[in-house]
């Protein structure tokens, strides 16, 4: 089934966090807080957990407002079904140590969170959401593509990077290997830049 893939805009920043703060997070209740400012953010573990979820909603409007917290919302008719984190890879900052040996001077995007509604897993909506990120990256004129899913049958939690063979279906290849996390890459082609 198809569903409606809509970039975060300031109008629908609302949509967003009204999404994220009904969402069931039973299995992993710390990531109810979040509003997907955590790879956003470079304060140590022990701050981060101690900070309040209307400090980090209130965070993330700002950043929509001011353009710089990026990703797509996916909807079934008026619902709103699907969050994906999708930005310059620079601006994920907590990960910059990790990554800035891949991206080094290319122009490189990065998908890191998805949050599907329960009702909706295993849907492919997911897959819609990132199939639009790497469009627009390309439209956009990025090099590349940087995801970093995390492989555990034990903690299906952890697959809220994506699972790896969603990103083999866009045609990333894998560049490095850490035990369970796969450091994927997508070139982008020359022709669908603008």
């Amino acid at each position: 089934m198809d569903y409606e893939i809509k970039a975060l805009t300031l109008e629908l920043a609302d949509t967003f966090a009204d999404y994220l703060a009904q969402v069931d997070f039973a299995s992993t209740p710390h990531w109810a807080t979040c509003y997907c400012r955590f790879y956003y953010s470079d304060c140590s573990q022990k701050e981060w957990m101690a900070r309040s979820g209307d400090e980090n909603r209130a965070e993330a409007m700002q950043c929509i407002k001011e353009g710089c917290q990026r990703g797509y919302l996916a909807f079934d008719g008026e619902r709103c079904i699907g969050w994906c984190s999708a930005n310059d890879a620079r601006s994920f900052t907590r990960l910059q140590e990790d990554i800035e040996h891949q991206i080094k001077g290319k122009k490189v995007g990065c998908v890191i969170c998805f949050v599907i509604h329960n009702e909706y897993r295993g849907k492919g909506v997911a897959r819609q959401l990132l199939r639009q990120a790497v469009q627009d990256f390309a439209a956009q004129g990025f090099d590349a593509v940087l995801a970093l899913p995390i492989e555990s049958q034990t903690a299906p939690q952890k697959q809220y990077r994506g699972t790896l063979h969603m990103y083999q279906e866009q045609g990333f290849q894998e560049i490095e290997k850490h035990d369970n996390l796969h450091v994927m890459w997508l070139e982008l082609p020359q022709e669908d830049r603008t």
